[in-house]
């Protein structure tokens, strides 16, 4: 998958443009979600960084382990999705 960020002006920019648009909540009964492999989604993330002049270092200098931040964000939109789907009445 191409990237083409032409506003993104820095490393941060970009990761919380690829965040928004690849990071996303499991599927549930069979229904189409995202990806729930981080080190898939990284390799993925260091791929688009590198087409758009973004080094590892960059991407490392923002947020760490790429896997264990894309894990916490994983978490995160599976507990907002899941809370979504079941509203505590």
């Amino acid at each position: 998958m191409c990237y083409r960020l032409e506003m993104a002006t820095n490393a941060k920019e970009f990761i919380d443009f690829w965040m928004l648009n690849s990071v996303h909540a499991k599927s549930e009964m069979g229904q189409g979600g995202g990806s729930q492999d981080a080190e898939a989604l990284a390799a993925r993330l260091y791929v688009a960084a590198d087409e758009q002049g973004i080094s590892a270092d960059d991407i490392a200098r923002e947020i760490g382990d790429p896997v264990k931040y894309i894990k916490a964000r994983l978490v995160a939109a599976n507990v907002t999705e899941f809370d979504r789907r079941h509203p505590k009445t």
